[in-house]
């Protein structure tokens, strides 16, 4: 019995972090900042077929945008890629369902050593989906430099 009860109350946490994690509870009300750090969690576990099923929704197929990331992993791997290291992320509703988020990060070798500009940083414009929650639409560069601030207008 104690057994059953265990496994029902980790099943309700599993049904919190799933809504918690930019999900779909609440609607587009959840944060995006949140929906941002799992990105980044599935990004550093190099998770291609997770982010493109559950992150990415940039005109590929899912099938399409899982190659495409593998390919993009593999070739950082080879240059020595273990993971990012998230340095800030800031996230703020721009429309009814619609989302901007900015991040700064290191991309750091297996050594610790960083792969390329010691900083990056880029935007994503996000879009709430009825059916599955925030997802990524687009991404660009960002100035380093610059601030992490939602666009005005």
């Amino acid at each position: 019995m104690k057994q059953v009860l265990a496994l029902f109350a980790l099943s309700g946490l599993a049904a919190c972090s799933t809504a918690a994690d930019g999900g779909l509870a609440g609607g587009p009300e959840a944060d995006p900042a949140v929906f941002m750090r799992g990105y980044t969690e599935a990004w550093n576990r190099h998770a291609a077929g997770e982010i493109a099923a559950s992150y990415y929704d940039m005109g590929q197929s899912v099938e399409e945008q899982t190659t495409a990331l593998e390919a993009t992993f593999e070739q950082m791997r080879a240059q020595g890629y273990d993971k990012s290291d998230i340095h800030e992320i800031e996230a703020c509703m721009t429309g009814e369902d619609e989302a901007w988020s900015g991040m700064k990060f290191t991309r750091l070798k297996t050594d610790g050593e960083p792969l390329g500009p010691p900083l990056r940083a880029s935007e994503y414009r996000l879009a709430w989906d009825d059916a599955r929650g925030w997802r990524i639409k687009s991404i660009g560069g960002r100035d380093v430099d610059a601030p992490l601030e939602c666009p005005a207008g």
